[in-house]
């Protein structure tokens, strides 16, 4: 099994974990491979809906440029 194949199989909540965790680490590089490969691929194959993602980004984002 590809991490590709592994990151698509996953539980949609554990995606969503793994986004936001990797935003709150400061981590942009992860964030935006996993979100590439959860945009790419179609939803019936594990991929996530654009608005989610964005929710997530706008979200922590915030969050991450307020802090001191």
């Amino acid at each position: 099994m590809t991490e590709k194949e592994f990151i698509l199989k996953m539980p949609k909540e554990s995606k969503i974990d793994c986004l936001e965790a990797a935003l709150k680490e400061k981590q942009f590089g992860i964030f935006l491979g996993l979100s590439r490969i959860l945009l790419d691929a179609p939803l019936n194959e594990g991929g996530l809906e654009t608005e989610i993602i964005m929710d997530i980004y706008n979200k922590n984002f915030n969050d991450i440029s307020h802090e001191k």
